[in-house]
């Protein structure tokens, strides 16, 4: 939601890092192959130490740099369908590693299955109906809730915090366990509004054929 209200002012933003990091020579891709390794990288690394802040702490670092590639195919004009199928699916790998990574060490294996479904719903949606012909289905009054920037701040914000809170102030758990659960519902109430509205966008579409045939 945040980066679909606010993504001209975001890239404005981005853009002056894009334009500084494309004087190094770095392309894009290379940037999301980065972005990707250490990203996978931290979530090893959890597994091994168990500090979910220090974890947190780098998923915010990886996420920031995870915006520098398209601002580096900006800057350079070398944007490319295959580099933003390379952003898209690393994307949804870094989120499952990231969530599984929690999952694991926190044990917490329910609403942890249940945010990566629901993250992975909201992008299978998507996907699916721009081959279906209603990727450009108009978002209305209500643009999607929770999407990939609201998902990873949410971890991001459970995970640094949950160490700094009382640990069984919400419902004798921590907040880390709330943010989890916040997540994965509102991932699927994302799912769920993406698919009413490509589903009227696609009957629409049936009956401007039927019209026209």
């Amino acid at each position: 939601m945040i980066d679909g209200l606010f993504k001209t002012e975001l890239d404005r933003l981005w853009d002056h890092v894009g334009r500084s990091v494309a004087r190094t020579g770095v392309g894009p891709n290379a940037v999301t192959v980065a972005a990707f390794a250490l990203s996978a990288g931290n979530s090893l690394l959890l597994l091994l130490h168990r500090n979910l802040f220090a974890f947190g702490l780098a998923l915010v670092f990886t996420e920031l740099l995870d915006s520098v590639d398209g601002a580096v195919a900006r800057a350079t004009g070398r944007a490319s369908r295959f580099g933003s199928y390379l952003d898209a699916i690393t994307d949804r790998y870094k989120e499952v590693f990231s969530l599984l990574a929690v999952a694991y060490v926190t044990r917490y294996w329910l609403v942890g299955s249940l945010a990566v479904t629901g993250s992975l719903l909201v992008s299978y949606g998507h996907a699916r109906a721009a081959m279906e012909g209603a990727g450009g289905a108009p978002t209305g009054r209500w643009p999607d809730i929770f999407e990939r920037f609201e998902r990873v701040a949410t971890l991001c914000a459970g995970l640094i915090l949950s160490p700094l809170l009382p640990p069984r102030a919400f419902f004798g758990r921590d907040f880390l366990y709330l943010a989890l659960w916040l997540l994965a519902v509102l991932s699927h109430v994302t799912a769920l509004q993406r698919a009413f509205r490509s589903g009227h966008a696609l009957r629409r579409l049936e009956a401007d054929a039927r019209r026209e045939g």
